[in-house]
């Protein structure tokens, strides 16, 4: 999530075991281990985080995301989409997926995690349920505690769970530009299955997250077109899930789900 690393040593991976261990705790890590190191080490972070210039940084080397899934939808189909659906934690796929869909008349959501639910330190949902403050050299919304300090965050997929978002996500949040929605733990699974089952795609479980909520719209919609950004590959969440959920028969089937 967050590391320093330098130039003699080559690529040291170090385990984050502080606090909840979760991606701020990871940001956390990166910045101490920069400020002990600077003169020999570089800071990079993975997502639309930090101080300037890395949000900026990484929406820009992210929108080749965004360039190549709009160039080949239209090849594909001829037209636009009518939505974009992304999933939002620190918010790097999914500013990489809205960027160049920003001046069309498409309609752009970011979907947080609603965890357990909405209670503070039951989500991750920074965006929909935080306030304005300031984290890890950035100004935007999070989820804070009653001091102020970021709160504890939950999320079943690990690259969400993040007290706040990229500071161009809350631009576009405050502007109406990108609509911000929230999809649940069991939500997010139950599209898990249904596109590794139906499609043979086996998703991250980030990216469920965004697919659950596609569904939703496409219940809506009598007719249009979705583009869902994948955000990465369920491979790594394959223990994660069979361990919690099995492998699904009996998961969708007390949801009253039949594939």
């Amino acid at each position: 999530s967050g590391c320093a690393s330098t130039y003699k040593s080559g690529t040291n991976v170090i385990e984050v075991t502080e606090g909840l261990a979760t991606l701020k705790e990871a940001v956390d890590a990166a910045f101490e281990a920069y400020s002990r190191e600077y003169k020999d080490a570089i800071y990079c972070i993975g997502t639309a985080a930090g101080p300037h210039p890395f949000p900026l940084m990484v929406r820009d080397f992210q929108s080749c995301i965004g360039d190549e899934a709009r160039s080949q939808f239209i090849e594909m189909t001829g037209h636009l989409p009518d939505k974009v659906v992304a999933c939002v934690g620190g918010g790097s796929n999914s500013i990489g997926t809205f960027v160049p869909f920003l001046a069309d008349p498409v309609e752009l959501y970011g979907v947080e995690p609603l965890g357990r639910g909405p209670a503070l330190g039951d989500n991750a949902a920074s965006i929909s349920f935080g306030k304005v403050g300031v984290m890890h050299g950035f100004n935007s919304y999070m989820l804070a505690s009653e001091d102020g300090s970021p709160a504890p965050v939950y999320s079943n997929a690990s690259g969400l769970d993040y007290p706040s978002s990229g500071p161009e996500h809350a631009f576009w949040r405050d502007i109406g530009r990108v609509k911000y929605d929230t999809v649940g733990d069991d939500e997010a699974i139950d599209a898990f299955f249904r596109l590794s089952r139906l499609e043979g795609i086996i998703p991250a479980v980030e990216s469920s997250h965004a697919v659950a909520h596609a569904i939703r719209l496409a219940k809506q919609m009598k007719t249009g077109s979705i583009l869902i950004n994948l955000s990465g590959r369920g491979d790594k969440d394959l223990d994660y899930v069979i361990e919690h959920y099995g492998i699904g028969d009996e998961f969708l089937a007390k949801r009253g789900i039949k594939l």
